[in-house]
């Protein structure tokens, strides 16, 4: 796996040089070697690319993120060949006992909500908030059938961007941009890293929308988003602060640091490989404490 994230937006053409990634923009070219890029996002909706690059790219299991001309993330690829045990993987996927499905879940949204708690006692006082939170995570049951983690979602945001925010996928106000444009870039690596283990992307455990290609990725990212608020919540400071270039790139920057996973430390790609595994280990097995959740806090260089 690679470990540099490029973010390209004033190139106007990039393809493929020998085993490198070449950017050329009319003035000066440079190439990066694909064995060390993790991640790329392309940010110029009139940029060129080469098939042959894409498909090198997809050949090394590059995370490749397209912008619209907004600088939204508007489509990833993924390779259409995963993991060597795909077949297995798939057929444990397919067979998914419903208790176990129910039981899978239930540890997702726990996982959720003690990173919601966590990033809340890093950043507010609200002690009220926190506490509902934790109860909150105790209360979820098989499935979360009676909906705690929507609970705990209204208590979380109120907490956290205040009292008058309402989390809109579709909202105009900067802080949910970011938090849009931050969430789409961990969906498009966990994708990355599902379709890599030989799971099907389509089929979720919760999601079941006919018409997103991504169900269990959005499943499975839930214990992740806390890992964007925080970071919106340090760098996006009121809803009218435009969400600007550099604050673009500082996020991405950001998604390449470390995190906490199994009392380890990881980059945030390397600590979904394992996530993903762990769940895998579940799914033949049945056994709730292999299910590892990741502990979503940015670790410090100096920590």
């Amino acid at each position: 796996m690679g470990w540099r994230t490029l973010y390209i937006e004033d190139s106007h053409k990039v393809s493929l040089y020998l085993n490198n990634l070449k950017v050329e923009n009319g003035v000066e070219q440079y190439v990066v070697p694909i064995a060390d890029i993790d991640t790329v996002i392309f940010n110029n909706y009139k940029m060129y690319m080469t098939v042959q690059l894409l498909c090198k790219l997809s050949q090394n299991n590059v995370c490749v993120v397209v912008c619209e001309k907004n600088g939204l993330p508007e489509l990833m690829i993924n390779p259409i060949a995963g993991n060597f045990s795909a077949f297995r993987q798939q057929e444990l996927q397919l067979n998914l006992d419903d208790g176990w499905r129910g039981l899978l879940w239930q540890t997702i949204i726990k996982g959720k909500i003690a990173n919601q708690a966590e990033v809340l006692e890093c950043f507010s006082a609200d002690m009220q908030a926190i506490e509902y939170l934790l109860a909150f995570e105790e209360q979820v049951d098989l499935d979360d059938v009676t909906n705690r983690e929507g609970l705990a979602a209204k208590v979380y945001f109120r907490s956290l961007f205040g009292e008058l925010f309402i989390r809109e996928r579709n909202a105009a106000d900067s802080i949910n941009i970011a938090l849009n444009y931050g969430y789409a870039i961990i969906r498009s690596m966990l994708a990355r890293s599902v379709v890599a283990k030989g799971l099907l992307p389509t089929l979720g455990i919760k999601h079941r929308n006919p018409y997103n290609h991504f169900n269990l990725v959005d499943d499975f990212i839930e214990p992740y988003r806390p890992l964007i608020d925080q970071w919106v919540y340090s760098n996006i400071y009121e809803p009218s602060q435009p969400f600007a270039r550099e604050k673009r790139l500082g996020l991405i920057e950001a998604l390449t640091g470390k995190i906490i996973y199994d009392n380890k430390k990881y980059c945030v790609a390397q600590s979904m490989n394992i996530y993903i595994d762990s769940i895998i280990n579940f799914m033949k097995t049945g056994e709730e404490n292999l299910i590892k959740m990741p502990n979503v806090r940015f670790v410090k260089e100096n920590e």
